[in-house]
């Protein structure tokens, strides 16, 4: 199976609100929205459309999950992504042992074992060994009960590990979520990529707008319509607007900064 549009989300509400994440030598609610940015920005670099359904506007820790999955479910994609950190090590001076990394999900099966097992390997390239078993099997978690598209949640480290602490501050969020955004896609993502598809958007280059887009030039950061995603458009200039590229788009008479856009043939 081939993903090609996916749902990714920081957990809980945002820090210090009601329902948000486990707070301790690590902020999870703020470092998990880093590690889910950086994921979508991997992804988007690998031509793949992503769209962030973190929610900062929930009253309990249900209507966060409820208003989570009602974004996910909206979207029609191949794949789920949630992203976590953990809690319950209680280790604050440090014992040589990492707490460890998870993910969880209702079945190991199909496209969803597949990327957990990437993910599990990747992050260990990175430090991140597994928390016992990595593959945790559950019915209980809403999350993964409610959305339409096949799920994994990750727990990346424990907030309360001093050990985890150090690895995730040595790492950080950026390399976590290319990470996990190349066991999503099953290949390595060049960083270079975005460089490489500036070069190409000029006039009469054929493009489609891709996750959650917004406009550029003097409407920027309107959200574009959905119904306006995935079409293919034609590029007629390339501009640069405060050191962000962006292209106008013929049908549209508008401006999308280029990060939006992929290459059609």
């Amino acid at each position: 199976m081939s993903i090609k549009k996916v749902n990714v989300h920081g957990g809980h509400n945002p820090s210090n609100k009601v329902a948000c994440g486990a707070k301790d030598l690590l902020d999870e609610s703020k470092e998990d929205r880093k590690i889910a940015k950086a994921v979508i920005k991997y992804l988007r670099k690998a031509g793949v459309a992503v769209y962030n359904c973190t929610v900062s506007n929930g009253t309990s820790q249900k209507d966060v999950l409820k208003k989570i999955c009602a974004k996910c479910n909206q979207n029609g994609v191949d794949f789920d992504v949630s992203v976590h950190l953990n809690s319950g090590r209680n280790d604050h001076k440090g014992d040589k042992k990492l707490g460890g990394f998870e993910v969880w999900a209702t079945a190991f099966s199909g496209i969803k074992k597949e990327v957990a097992e990437r993910a599990v390997s990747n992050m260990k390239k990175l430090g991140f060994t597994p928390h016992g078993d990595p593959y945790k099997r559950t019915m209980e978690l809403y999350y993964l009960n409610h959305t339409k598209a096949k799920a994994l949640l990750f727990e990346i480290c424990f907030v309360d590990d001093k050990d985890d602490y150090l690895l995730y501050k040595t790492t950080g969020a950026d390399k976590i979520g290319k990470s996990l955004a190349e066991a999503i896609v099953g290949h390595s993502i060049k960083t270079s990529t975005t460089a490489k598809i500036a070069s190409v958007f000029k006039s009469g280059v054929s493009v489609k707008i891709v996750g959650n887009a917004t406009y550029g030039g003097a409407a920027k950061g309107k959200l574009i319509p959905s119904a306006y995603l995935n079409k293919k458009y034609t590029v007629t200039k390339v501009q640069t607007n405060n050191n962000q590229q962006e292209a106008l788009i013929k049908q549209l008479n508008s401006w999308v900064p280029t990060k939006y856009l992929t290459i059609v043939k």
